[in-house]
């Protein structure tokens, strides 16, 4: 990386990406034993969680679009403090009391804080770099630290919660977010000018967007068709986690680890599920851009049928066996599928809008992220109730594989519907994507 180029951004900008990186770790500190402690630790039934969480992790992809024209109307500095105040005090709320009630109030305060966050962060990266220079270093540090706060997060709160309890590591994600809040007011420069936010988009002008771009059958059918690979990762974060703390036995990979690194010896027990679990986040931060460089010639279609096929095989592991190196296996093949496909999503997305439109389009392309949200979490908690949850509570043989096909099912729809949208919806760009790979 060019250093002049690192020399020439603003310090709004180190500002704004400091800001994802600790948002980013509190949420995955937080989501990554969400599951572990509402139904483990408290006892919920699974379907209960399963449609909480759904309408939680949409939530965070719908809001973002009113978020960010609202940011734009009245400025970006107000929105963060605005946004991590309320993060602050969802992350105090969910760790300071154990009733459900409560808990689903503070999901809510998290959702909305997180929804500011997305659309303020970005266009602050946009508003402070500049196109063919310095924009795509500002972006490829925004999305390493959204990286990195996936990987730090959930080793954080494992540690946290080995020593403690639970609530200490929601306490943590709030601290996270009450010292964003200090830098949002001390160290943040606002970058919408005063004339921006007066000429911005209204309410109005929004619904007409959203009434337009869902106007466009074609782009919502592919959201709706790829909403199947964004419900698996939903999963993987959300019931993952609370079925590798139940089934696998991590002292002993934890121990077989520590013949080859002795990493207990510092850091004590540190093998928590949701350490396994964002292995996939550890991958994704190594191998992205060499991925993305081996299949760059692959024609985009081409290539989110690819990824999403071995994203969606990759739960064939968990299912066969709960052993530790057999869960980390599915892992690895997951990442290789997610690491294929989900960024070319977006790519194919910008093809299928109308070409005056594409920076419209792309930016309601997260739509397809809620809508698998919106039905993964029930689905996948009506499954692990039945297959899993239920018949451990009275002492039966639990069904992995009732419930990691269930999870497959979602994948299926993606890549079937991936296949067919190629071949009878939107052929001329498969014959251009064949074209431009040749």
């Amino acid at each position: 990386m060019d250093l002049k180029i690192i020399r020439q951004l603003p310090g709004t900008l180190y500002s704004a990406v400091t800001m994802e990186l600790f948002e980013r770790l509190a949420y995955y500190g937080m989501v990554m034993v969400l599951g572990i402690y509402i139904m483990d630790h408290l006892g919920i039934r699974a379907d209960t969680y399963g449609l909480v969480y759904g309408v939680f992790t949409s939530t965070l992809y719908f809001l973002p679009v009113l978020a960010g024209a609202l940011a734009d109307r009245f400025g970006y500095k107000p929105a963060l403090m605005l946004a991590f105040s309320t993060l602050a005090a969802g992350y105090f709320l969910l760790g300071a009391s154990t009733d459900f009630t409560v808990i689903c109030v503070a999901l809510g305060l998290i959702a909305v804080g997180g929804s500011i966050i997305k659309p303020t962060i970005s266009g602050t990266v946009t508003r402070t770099t500049e196109e063919g220079s310095t924009r795509p270093v500002g972006f490829g540090l925004y999305y390493m630290m959204i990286n990195a706060g996936g990987l730090i997060g959930p080793v954080i709160a494992a540690q946290v919660r080995n020593r403690t309890e639970f609530r200490y590591v929601f306490w943590v994600s709030a601290a996270a977010c009450a010292l964003m809040f200090l830098q949002a007011v001390f160290a943040f420069r606002e970058p919408v000018s005063a004339e921006e936010r007066s000429s911005g988009k209204n309410m109005g002008d929004i619904f007409r967007e959203i009434v337009m771009v869902l106007a466009n059958w074609r782009f919502m059918l592919l959201l709706v068709i790829f909403s199947g690979f964004w419900g698996m990762i939903n999963v993987l974060f959300g019931f993952l986690p609370p079925y590798v703390n139940s089934f696998t036995d991590l002292h002993a990979a934890e121990a077989a680890i520590d013949r080859v690194v002795p990493l207990t010896r510092w850091a004590g027990h540190w093998l928590n599920a949701e350490v396994l679990v964002s292995l996939d986040a550890l991958l994704i931060v190594l191998f992205q851009a060499p991925i993305s460089y081996l299949t760059r010639r692959w024609p985009t279609l081409r290539a989110m049928l690819i990824g999403t096929t071995i994203a969606t095989f990759a739960w064939i592991f968990p299912a066969m066996s709960p052993v530790a190196a057999v869960v980390a296996l599915g892992i690895f093949v997951w990442s290789l599928g997610e690491m294929i496909c989900s960024a070319r999503f977006f790519e194919y997305c910008g093809t299928v809008a109308p070409k005056d439109q594409v920076a419209l389009y792309l930016g309601y392309s997260f739509f397809a992220i809620f809508i698998g949200n919106l039905y993964s979490g029930p689905w996948a908690g009506w499954l692990y109730r039945r297959f899993i949850q239920a018949p451990h509570e009275v002492g039966a043989q639990i069904q992995p594989g009732p419930f990691f096909a269930g999870v497959m099912l979602m994948g299926a729809f993606s890549m079937i519907g991936l296949a067919l949208y190629g071949r009878f919806v939107n052929p001329d760009h498969a014959r251009q994507d064949q074209a431009e790979a040749s």
